[in-house]
């Protein structure tokens, strides 16, 4: 299995597709959620994009077979790492794509590294805290909760994270996620009128932890020139409830701004 250390992390990744002759494409980087891993949540994607693509598919650090040395979870932390590995893998920049958290962290990433980003696609992300996620998150994230009413979301993660981190380890990762949620990121309005990549948004329209408080919204009409996809009658996962066409917007997106 490939891994490669960044920034005190051994994180495992995996790669899909080609170079496009002479590199005329940057490759695309795809940023799973928290508490499963990059083959969890991107494996019906990762191929597909791959048609066009060099696809880079990491466990971000203390997720799958990636370790977490430091014990910690935070969305800077994995966009340094996510920035670093970019340019571990020899290129200037990439097509950053994070779901979820991972979108909050493909956020940072264009908010905090702009240089090694081609285009980004935050789905499922939020730019600031609300207070209706403070008031709900730390119950969704409580493992005592999660073990009595949602055991089989336990033994997922278990199954993910415990040989590289431990049979715990679902615990903290629980904690950690939780208190960051509740914390990061926090960017105003004109923080992201600084942004000068081009951005795809993306947020079902049913999504019950983003769609409340508009986060969707927020982002594209704060980033200048920011396209929106708001898709009806979709949830939380998008690229998985529409597949095709999560496949058909994103490849025009990128096309159009190689």
């Amino acid at each position: 299995m490939p891994y490669i250390t960044i920034n005190d992390a051994k994180i495992f990744y995996e790669t899909f597709g080609d170079d496009r002759p002479n590199h005329t494409h940057a490759p695309v980087l795809l940023i799973h959620g928290s508490t499963i891993d990059g083959p969890t949540d991107w494996s019906d994607i990762a191929p597909e994009l791959a048609k066009h693509y060099k696809v880079f598919v990491p466990d971000c650090r203390g997720h799958g077979h990636s370790n977490n040395p430091n014990t910690s979870y935070s969305f800077k932390e994995l966009a340094d790492d996510a920035a670093a590995f970019i340019r571990a893998m020899g290129y200037e920049c990439a097509h950053v794509i994070g779901h979820s958290n991972g979108g909050n962290v493909a956020l940072v990433i264009l908010m905090e590294h702009p240089d090694v980003v081609q285009t980004c696609i935050p789905q499922a992300a939020n730019a600031y805290v609300t207070q209706y996620l403070i008031d709900r998150e730390p119950e969704v994230f409580d493992p005592e909760r999660v073990k009595r009413e949602a055991p089989e979301w336990m033994n997922e993660m278990i199954a993910l994270h415990s040989e590289v981190n431990g049979d715990e380890y679902w615990r903290d990762m629980l904690q950690m996620t939780m208190k960051e949620i509740i914390s990061e990121p926090n960017y105003t309005p004109a923080d992201l009128a600084e942004v000068k990549k081009p951005t795809l948004v993306i947020m079902g329209a049913d999504d019950t932890v983003n769609a409340p408080d508009r986060h969707g919204q927020y982002i594209a009409e704060n980033i200048p020139n920011a396209e929106l996809w708001i898709p009806e009658e979709t949830g939380h996962t998008v690229h998985k409830e529409r597949r095709d066409e999560w496949l058909k917007k994103v490849l025009d997106f990128l096309e159009r701004n190689n």
